[in-house]
């Protein structure tokens, strides 16, 4: 009887948490904004890992002096009816960009917006303006901007793994992900960053050749790569990253 009695009461307890969880609101508490990406692993027991922001003056017509790179904010807290706004500061110990490469904003805004009911994060985005300077031109790694989120009397800063972000600022292009020795072996050959700004630039459809083409669509990207070796061969270009001829494996 009385083991029967128990077993009613935890059946009890149990319903009421979950009664209690579902009543809960998604969005409640002080206000906290935090960096859509980690700048360092998860703290156990997460398991996100470290991101950069990775931003390059190689998309941008020759002679481009700034460019925005956007970062991704996210909120806790209760829902806005008003803008918040907080700072950002560079660390400089952190990285290795210098104050003439970068240019912060006094203040920055999370705007309010209306939500749909199933929304499960609250979202908005910053930019940031990184200037190019005369040393980029022969930094082949780049720069690298740690900034670190300023709260104000309207937010705190959120979770600390989130707490800042890191920009990676290039003169060149990084080597695409999907640009691997298969790539190099059956269609583009080896890669170089003028190779790749002279595929882009002179092959209409181009910016569209990534890992998901090439898995799912291989002859679309072949046919790309067959364009850009019919340019090459009225327009040749020696690959001075490379020193050859540029050419491609189709």
């Amino acid at each position: 009887m009385k083991r029967g009695i128990y077993f009613i009461f935890v059946v009890f307890v149990l319903l009421a948490v979950a009664c209690n969880k579902d009543d809960i609101s998604v969005f409640n508490g002080k206000h906290q904004i935090y960096f859509d990406k980690f700048y360092m692993n998860a703290i156990a027991p997460g398991t996100e890992q470290a991101d950069t922001t990775k931003a390059s003056f190689f998309f941008y017509p020759d002679g481009t002096k700034s460019i925005q790179v956007k970062l991704a904010v996210q909120l806790s807290g209760t829902m806005l009816d008003s803008d918040l706004h907080f700072g950002l500061k560079a660390i400089a110990d952190a990285g290795t960009a210098q104050p003439d490469e970068y240019t912060l904003e006094d203040e920055y805004t999370f705007h309010a917006r209306s939500l749909p009911e199933n929304a499960e994060r609250i979202q908005d985005t910053v930019r940031i303006r990184m200037n190019k300077s005369r040393r980029l031109d022969d930094l082949k790694d780049g720069v690298r901007l740690v900034l670190e989120i300023v709260p104000t009397d309207e937010v705190h800063v959120g979770q600390f793994e989130r707490s800042r972000a890191v920009i990676h600022l290039t003169k060149d292009a990084v080597r695409p992900l999907w640009w691997t020795r298969e790539v190099e072996a059956y269609l583009l050959g080896s890669y170089s960053s003028l190779k790749y700004k002279t595929f882009l630039e002179n092959v209409p459809g181009a910016y569209e050749l990534d890992g998901a083409m090439i898995e799912n669509h291989p002859d679309q990207a072949l046919k790309l790569v067959r364009a850009f070796k019919a340019w090459l061969a009225e327009n040749p270009v020696y690959d001075t990253d490379n020193y050859e001829w540029m050419s491609v494996n189709v």
